[in-house]
């Protein structure tokens, strides 16, 4: 750890889900160029490297033609795991991550293979842990909260930080941070809408955490996206950040 020493804020602990077939998420539409080897060359493109460390977990349930392209570096440990599904790799995940050495005060950012960054998302994300009262942030601004009739009545309070504003928001995908103080603190609830699941209801976690007290904030406009043009991040041309 003593690399993150020299630095004020906690330092990130990134967490990312690979696999070579997933049944969530082979149906959807993409943005233009997409794959998940774009997304990793991204990814590895827009973090500033002396405040994150990676772990990457990879899914080898299904069988593959050749290695996973998350093999071929050597920077980071690759934990391999046979779950088949996204909410039991979410399982096993949460089970290796909850036994790590980590201070309560480390930025635990749990992060699916189909995400795209900006730039500077490193520095936004530890801004928004400066917030007061913030238990988890999600860089992906949700398109769907601008536009699907079951939030039209969603009211959000609004921060700014230095980089961005930020809005309190009910719910986001499998792909969010918090302190690892935070996460043991909730681990029952992240492990509930997972088990006996293929795919983990996270909305519905996320809604039982503010019935807890939790609150969720999203950054405005994002600085990451799922890839799905019809739900991406508003206000970004993400097909140029593929």
């Amino acid at each position: 750890m003593g690399l993150f020493n020299k630095f004020k804020e906690p330092p990130i602990e990134v967490f990312v889900r690979y696999c070579h077939y997933s049944s969530a998420s082979a149906h959807k539409t993409r943005l233009k160029n997409f794959s998940k080897e774009r997304c990793f060359h991204n990814l590895m493109e827009t973090v500033d490297l002396r405040r994150v460390r990676f772990t990457f977990f990879l899914d080898s349930f299904y069988p593959a033609k050749r290695p996973h392209f998350i093999l071929d570096q050597r920077q980071f440990p690759v934990i391999e795991i046979k779950a088949g599904n996204e909410a039991a790799s979410f399982l096993q995940m949460l089970d290796y991550v909850s036994k790590q050495p980590l201070t309560p005060e480390t930025i635990v950012y749990f992060l699916e293979d189909d995400y795209l960054h900006r730039k500077g998302w490193t520095e936004v994300l530890l801004e928004g842990f400066t917030i007061p009262m913030v238990d988890y942030i999600t860089l992906f601004d949700h398109r769907d909260k601008y536009f699907d009739l079951s939030y039209a009545q969603l009211q959000s309070k609004l921060f700014h930080t230095q980089l961005c504003h930020w809005r309190t928001t009910p719910s986001t995908t499998n792909t969010y941070a918090m302190r690892f103080k935070t996460l043991l603190e909730h681990l029952d609830v992240h492990k509930a809408f997972s088990q006996d699941r293929k795919i983990s209801a996270d909305h519905d976690k996320f809604c039982r955490l503010h019935e807890l007290g939790a609150t969720l904030i999203s950054s405005i406009p994002g600085f990451s996206t799922h890839a799905e043009p019809d739900y991406a991040s508003p206000c970004i041309d993400w097909d140029h950040q593929v």
